[in-house]
């Protein structure tokens, strides 16, 4: 199958350094894209590009708190400079909270809601600022949860603290949301740009795996019977990014296992 090219991309992703970040600009760099990478942690971000083997001539990591619209304007300028022009974004950066709803503070819910929501919208606007009236085509791919569309189911959760929180599926229904509305006002504002998003299921950590009953209720509840490969999350992505999905926008693309099916 023919992978979507990245050749002359240019492509500002945020939270490089989870685990669907490192794997994105892996899968840019390789595909011969370029990168402009932000996370809210200077040591966590050298720490893994010294890490990694990646082409340190096509990436730019810079510290930035995407909940705060100056440091997302200093990163995205930064990037100009570098590589001439931005020509894509994944927003990726997302965070959560685990306490019960019953305990959930003013802080941890303003916490979610800066960086997953708050944020997406200060990182979309900055990128579509460039392209009004501008020559050129862009593309965004936001990344959702689905549980911005179904809730999580508390059965599953036997063995893992990491409960997925109201506030955290609250967030990422905004982001599905905020994807549909970008679609139509973006290019009727004069950024011909399209708005995409991923809604990835459950995804399989190998660094730090999720608890084995964990594993096998979810494999239970998903009609795939299992959890999701970090790959089969990225190629998705990829697809909305790239000029093989010219004509798709204002879509989320569920990557669940058929979990939203039923």
């Amino acid at each position: 199958m023919k992978k979507c090219d990245m050749v002359d991309q240019v492509v500002m992703i945020s939270g490089v350094t989870g685990q669907i970040g490192q794997s994105l600009v892996t899968a840019v760099l390789e595909r011969g894209g370029r990168v402009l990478g932000l996370d809210v942690k200077l040591p966590e971000i050298r720490k893994v590009t010294d890490s990694l083997s990646w082409d340190k001539d096509r990436i730019l990591m810079v510290e930035s708190d995407i909940s705060v619209r100056s440091d997302v304007i200093s990163a995205f300028n930064s990037g100009v400079d570098r590589f001439g022009r931005i020509t894509a974004q994944v927003n990726n950066a997302g965070v959560s909270t685990f306490a019960p709803w019953f305990m959930r503070t003013d802080e941890e819910f303003d916490m979610v809601m800066d960086i997953n929501l708050k944020g997406t919208f200060n990182c979309i606007k900055v990128f579509l600022e460039s392209f009004i009236d501008k020559e050129g085509k862009g593309s965004i791919v936001n990344i959702a949860s689905h549980y911005g569309i179904i809730s999580p189911d508390p059965r599953i959760y036997t063995d893992l603290a990491r409960r997925s929180p109201e506030v955290y599926g609250a967030s990422k229904a905004g982001v599905i949301q905020m994807t549909k509305y970008f679609a139509v006002n973006a290019v009727a504002d004069g950024a011909d740009v399209r708005v995409n998003a991923v809604a990835p299921g459950g995804v399989r950590n190998p660094w730090d795996p999720q608890g084995p009953d964990f594993q096998r209720l979810y494999g239970e509840r998903c009609p795939m019977k299992r959890m999701a490969e970090i790959d089969e999350i990225i190629g998705p992505a990829l697809f909305l990014l790239s000029d093989e999905a010219s004509y798709v926008n204002g879509h989320t693309l569920v990557v669940d296992g058929g979990m939203t099916a039923w």
